[in-house]
């Protein structure tokens, strides 16, 4: 669809679209393989389709009978009838309403084509119409009524009574207030998907506001949710049961509501939990157990035995009480406890990120072993499990509701061996020492040297400590004479230390302007926080490097680098706006130097060796260009000397006087805290 200069809808003659209704082999339905299949057919082409009669309604923009003729004789297709495509043009408030709704579609069909028979693609469905409800506008509540419209639609719904249906509007809440754009680790396209959904939004809501919508905003907005669905293949029962827990979710909030039902705007916590319990079936605690240890494993995340079996003994729902069974099972961190503005203070980890730091601290029968960040003890729990027989663990956290609740999961589960204690990780337990392991599940950004001392000789140090910026790794230190060495490193972020000697405190910049992006920023940074504010209003100055990701690429290097290289490292800048263009669907990676800011950014491409993501970077501010220049130099000198596929670097660190001892062939990757010196080894390609 087009908009003049004033945002306004123009819409032009209908040029028609090409309509086929296409069946397949197997019965009704299509399957993954087949709707994958018909995807690669169709792309390059602007198309959309509705799940229709066992088979697809498919409406393309320009005819194609040839290509489908291809598909029945590769036996993907098994008939295909040529028909009249009638648009719902009143159900979709009229032209200009149809014209934003066939943009969407056209938009989300090859994705949600692709994902078919996918896990998740109802809570996928859920995101992307919460971003397009808030686009347009609405608020929770007017939110809450579109869903009770589209309730009406469906049939009556049967759900768990009880605990299990609080947990199930508990998570359903979660879901519909997380910010899409900041989903972890999504498959290629996501950013698009929301963006277009927040494009349409916004062109909804100044259609109704110049009066171009023929039928209510809300009912409009109803109408999509039943076409989204469809396209997701999300069962009725299941669509049915979304819109009753959105609904009670909405206007039956608990008093413990973390948010106010009238905030406009989504909130800040990352998004950790995708699947919500919308059936009435009762999960089985051990096969999700099974399933996750199993994941873990497939993933290369889980190697020893121990480790292995700890997981699979220990009951992760138990240290999560009140939170549903499915979504103690996701491999997600878990918020247990927010600061006033929102932000998560401490955490159940994700079982990934427990797993790497288990295999890395290497626990073993017999071991005294302290942990920093208690949290709700499942950790300590496990590695009470890794230490038996004989051994003895020390849990910390610096808050006593924190310490009391660990205390009290511990106890529930039969765990006899581990102490929960009021304390700051940093200082350590000094009257407890010496340690056999140390480990950290909160983050640093600098070794808490006083720990080090209550290591026992040939102990062994896992710490979460930022390089620079936002870009952290988990270390695993072990005594090197005057020095430490790195025996594992692993990329990981943690919520930070607090209240001690260690803190390692940074402030979280929110753009003033319209959307949800924020920007972290620590002590160490030379930044002007309050130009930050409003830097992304400010022209801004592209560039692309010709360096290219491909599928699969990892970005932890180039990361590392540029956090090695550049003065402020580089800043997590979570979220989604108009006109911020950022490389990952959660939001990009920043460099930062006074008033000016740069973030990276990327476009598509294909060539002779496939489909490739090009990195570039867009300054904001009034030295934005020359560092959107200098970055963009940096990131071409990485590609030359290291790039992917890298080669893994080592890590030195040092303390007190022994850090004028540790030196590095390349002053870049010299890291100077306030009370250590961290040197990346790091051979050059060349």
């Amino acid at each position: 669809m087009d908009f003049d200069d004033q945002d306004r809808a123009v819409t032009g003659q209908d040029t028609g679209w090409w309509h086929a209704a296409v069946s397949f082999p197997g019965g009704p339905g299509i399957s993954p393989q087949a709707a994958q299949l018909l995807a690669d057919a169709l792309e390059g082409q602007r198309y959309f389709f509705l799940r229709k009669d066992g088979g697809l309604r498919l409406r393309t923009e320009q005819p194609s009978g040839a290509l489908l003729d291809r598909l029945v004789a590769d036996q993907v297709v098994t008939g295909w009838i040529a028909g009249t495509y009638e648009a719902e043009t009143d159900a979709f408030g009229g032209p200009e309403g149809t014209d934003v709704a066939h943009t969407l579609w056209c938009a989300d069909s090859p994705a949600a084509l692709t994902e078919t028979g996918t896990p998740g693609t109802r809570e996928r469905a859920i995101l992307l119409l919460s971003t397009l409800n808030r686009a347009a506008g609405l608020d929770p509540y007017e939110i809450g009524d579109v869903w009770a419209k589209f309730a009406s639609t469906r049939p009556p719904v049967n759900l768990p009574t009880g605990p299990a249906r609080e947990q199930a509007i508990t998570a359903m809440r979660r879901l519909i207030r997380a910010d899409g754009a900041r989903r972890p680790d999504p498959e290629p396209g996501w950013a698009e998907r929301v963006a277009a959904f927040e494009t349409a939004g916004r062109h909804l809501r100044k259609l109704n506001a110049s009066g171009q919508l023929t039928r209510g905003l809300r009912l409009v907005l109803a109408h999509q949710v039943i076409f989204a669905f469809n396209r997701s293949a999300v069962p009725v029962d299941q669509q049915a049961a979304a819109a009753w827990l959105i609904r009670q979710a909405t206007f039956h909030q608990s008093e413990s509501a973390a948010v106010s039902p009238l905030s406009t705007s989504p909130p800040a916590p990352s998004l950790t939990r995708m699947e919500t319990t919308l059936n009435s079936a009762t999960p089985d605690a051990a096969a999700l157990r099974e399933a996750l240890v199993t994941t873990l494993v497939d993933g290369q995340l889980l190697h020893s035995g121990p480790v292995i079996a700890a997981l699979r003994a220990t009951e992760r729902d138990r240290f999560l009480p009140g939170v549903d069974l499915r979504t103690a099972y996701v491999n997600d961190a878990i918020s247990i406890k927010d600061d006033e503005s929102g932000e998560m203070i401490s955490c159940i980890s994700a079982p990934s990120i427990v797993a790497t730091q288990l295999e890395q601290l290497g626990a073993e029968p017999g071991h005294k072993v302290l942990e920093a960040g208690a949290a709700t003890g499942y950790n300590a729990a496990l590695l009470g499990r890794l230490v038996t027989p004989g051994g003895q663990v020390w849990t910390l956290d610096v808050d006593q509701d924190l310490v009391d609740g660990a205390a009290k999961n511990l106890a529930q589960a039969g765990v006899s061996n581990v102490n929960a204690v009021l304390g700051d990780g940093a200082e350590g337990l000094p009257q407890h020492a010496p340690f056999d392991r140390i480990q950290f599940t909160v983050g640093a950004g600098d070794v808490p040297v006083r720990i080090l001392d209550q290591l026992a000789p040939g102990g062994r140090l896992v710490l979460p400590m930022r390089i620079r910026g936002s870009i952290s790794r988990s270390f695993a230190f072990e005594r090197d004479g005057d020095f430490w060495r790195t025996v594992s490193c692993e990329m990981a972020t943690f919520v930070p230390l607090r209240k001690g000697v260690c803190d390692d405190i940074y402030t979280l910049v929110p753009h003033a302007g319209e959307g949800t992006v924020r920007l972290e920023t620590f002590s160490e940074q030379d930044v002007d926080r309050e130009a930050m504010r409003t830097i992304l209003d400010q022209l801004q100055s592209k560039v692309f490097t010709g360096v290219k990701f491909r599928k699969g690429s990892p970005w932890e290097w180039l990361y590392l680098y540029l956090a090695c290289v550049l003065p402020n490292g580089l800043s997590r800048m979570p979220g989604s706006r108009p006109g911020f263009d950022p490389h990952f669907g959660w939001g990009s990676m920043a460099a930062l130097d006074g008033e000016s800011l740069a973030y990276m950014t990327i476009r598509e491409g294909e060539d002779e060796k496939g489909r490739f993501w090009e990195v570039g970077v867009i300054g904001h501010g009034p030295g934005g260009e020359a560092l959107a220049n200098q970055v963009a130099a940096e990131i071409v000198e990485w590609d030359r000397g290291w790039g992917n596929p890298a080669v893994t670097p080592g890590f030195r660190m040092a303390v007190g006087d022994a850090r004028a001892d540790l030196t590095a062939a390349d002053q870049r990757f010299v890291i100077d805290k306030a009370y250590s010196r961290l040197v990346v080894d790091w051979k050059h390609r060349s």
